[in-house]
């Protein structure tokens, strides 16, 4: 036994469970021509400045006050960029960058009409459906009342379900391609370009990896009882 990091997870209670087992037994039997009709969505917020909380120095004792030891830090990470993205098992949308919070008028006239549904190049015309999660704005009467005058059809979505979006996977591998970034950004311009450049930069193969392999997503949260999966 060792000491290990602690795994973050959403909260998840006993009606959170239900539904998303419910979810998933309703879709175990769906195949690949099925789940590629879906277009996952979502937000993410991006620091400028991450740190984990679990970096460590080799030191001599009593020096942890010497410049040296010490990791400066800025308040709230020194800024965010908050992006929207979307993917399939067939096309990857362009990166969207949200402009302060996000609300059911800025979705709609920011992410929706000009990326999703615009008529010039509809990327749902032929009739997948769209996934985005039970956030407030995704949920406004505009927003749904927009959905049906488009004739756009949604994934109804189980609560507390992050492990189920493959999207979610895709920001992982920004998080990490930023961080790795050398020389690092300094500023929000400089993180909001490498974020739009990266995801230029995310394959067919690795989106299709993801969602080629939602029915064992699917399974992992039947075995889980409706629980935590590893996803």
């Amino acid at each position: 036994m060792a000491a290990r990091r602690v795994i973050k997870r959403p909260r998840l209670t006993d009606d959170h469970k239900r539904r998303r087992l419910a979810w998933c037994l309703a879709r175990q039997r769906w195949n690949l021509r099925t789940w590629r009709r879906i277009h996952w969505s979502d937000e993410s917020r991006f620091l400028l400045h991450v740190t984990d909380g679990r970096l460590r120095v080799w030191r001599h004792r009593n020096t942890a006050y010497t410049p040296r030891n010490i990791r400066q830090t800025v308040p709230f990470g020194g800024g965010s960029v908050m992006v929207w993205g979307c993917i399939s098992h067939d096309c990857k949308l362009d990166l969207v960058t949200i402009r302060g919070n996000l609300t059911g008028d800025q979705y709609m006239r920011h992410v929706l009409e000009p990326v999703v549904t615009h008529f010039d190049n509809h990327p749902l015309a032929t009739r997948p459906v769209y996934m985005d999660d039970n956030a407030r704005p995704h949920r406004s009467r505009a927003v749904v009342d927009y959905f049906q005058n488009n004739a756009v059809t949604t994934l109804p979505w189980p609560a507390m379900s992050p492990d189920l979006n493959p999207l979610e996977h895709v920001w992982d591998i920004l998080g990490r391609r930023i961080q790795a970034l050398q020389p690092p950004v300094q500023t929000l311009r400089e993180l909001e370009a490498a974020l739009h450049r990266e995801w230029l930069q995310v394959t067919r193969e690795q989106i299709r990896r993801l969602t080629g392999g939602m029915r064992r997503r699917v399974d992992a949260v039947i075995r889980a009882r409706g629980g935590f999966t590893r996803y």
